[in-house]
């Protein structure tokens, strides 16, 4: 597999696996602070029958968590970023969400078995540890992908100019990051391109669509293009840079008019 194929898809599973834990945290924040509410405590003092502890925490979606795209972000990333000595603080953050999430799906699997055997004694003593195990490690796991997405952003641009990158990140990317940031694809090529932003990431995806032959993808990454010059104009404070975008403009157009005719 060519560097560039694992770059994608570390970007890919990196991405994705954010956005399947957080909505696994926000799910169980949602189910805490509804039986908390339902039985009016407090939820560092909320006690829950067996039945109703096992429901906290999705099991399959957290198995499939880890075996699915953690598993292929850390695979990626231990060949990118790991030698015989050192490894890239990225590879640090994701192996040890492969462990917490782990951990994690283990612990729950142990407790969902106690409460099955139903053993008041070792229920109890399993739920103690829950009741701070489970938030706990949750809220380590968050902290650990936000740091991992900062290293990520900061190894951005190292990863953007291969043409898997280029292309996949166009034609996959808006789905991807939609629920990372706010801004969508054109954040994620800010992080990127952080010279040329996501004028420089349409225009390159656009290069490289035309250049092979491919005119409906080139056709439109340049009209994300041709949009993104208009903005920058507008937001331009002197006459040299409206200037330079409005040539920019006037070429992007051109190469339109080759993508639409290729089409």
């Amino acid at each position: 597999m060519r560097s560039d194929e694992r770059r994608w898809i570390l970007i890919r599973t990196f991405y994705g696996s954010y956005v399947t834990f957080h909505a696994l945290f926000g799910s169980y924040e949602r189910r805490v602070m509804g039986f908390a509410e339902r039985y009016g405590v407090d939820r560092k003092e909320l006690q829950l029958p067996p039945e109703e502890l096992e429901t906290l925490l999705d099991a399959s979606s957290l198995e499939k968590l880890r075996d699915g795209d953690l598993s292929h972000l850390r695979e990626q990333s231990h060949r990118l970023f790991r030698t015989a000595t050192s490894a890239d603080p990225f590879d640090s953050h994701v192996s040890n969400i492969y462990h917490e999430v782990s951990l994690l799906k283990e612990e729950h699997f142990t407790v969902r078995d106690e409460s099955m055997r139903i053993d008041p004694e070792e229920y109890e003593r399993y739920y103690r540890e829950v009741n701070v195990y489970y938030p706990k490690r949750l809220k380590h796991v968050r902290n650990l992908y936000g740091r991992a997405r900062r290293r990520l952003e900061q190894i951005l641009p190292s990863m953007g100019r291969g043409t898997v990158v280029v292309r996949s990140s166009f034609l996959f990317g808006e789905q991807l990051v939609r629920e990372v940031y706010r801004d969508g694809l054109r954040e994620l090529y800010r992080h990127m391109y952080p010279d040329g932003g996501a004028l420089q990431g349409f225009t390159l995806a656009a290069d490289s669509f035309l250049n092979a032959g491919f005119g409906p993808e080139a056709a439109a990454a340049l009209r994300r293009a041709l949009a993104e010059a208009d903005e920058e104009i507008l937001s331009a404070e002197d006459d040299g840079a409206i200037r330079a975008l409005e040539e920019r403009k006037d070429d992007l157009a051109r190469k339109l008019a080759r993508a639409e005719a290729a089409a």
